[in-house]
């Protein structure tokens, strides 16, 4: 992305209104071949959710926590293009 570029996202309409973090992050991989592995580099914005509806948003995460040392991507080589953990080969 562009400095000073922007993003845009739907918020559902069944969203309960109220109050939201929403998280991003950049990974990056420099680093990754060897554990704690990859580096995160999070943004966040909040958000105010109104006129929504009743639903509320499931599957969130909690940090720290959200990652584990063994989830696929958290370490891998990106000099060789081999992914540790099971997770693929670059043919």
């Amino acid at each position: 992305m562009k400095a000073g570029g922007s993003v845009s996202y739907t918020v559902p309409k069944c969203i309960a209104s109220g109050y939201y973090l929403v998280r991003h992050e950049i990974i990056a991989l420099h680093a990754a071949y060897a554990y704690p592995g990859a580096q995160f580099y999070p943004g966040c914005h909040q958000l105010k959710v109104t006129g929504g509806g009743s639903t509320a948003p499931s599957g969130l995460v909690a940090f720290p926590g959200a990652y584990k040392a063994t989830d696929a991507g958290i370490t891998v080589d990106a000099y060789k293009g081999m992914w540790r953990n099971g997770a693929c080969k670059q043919e």
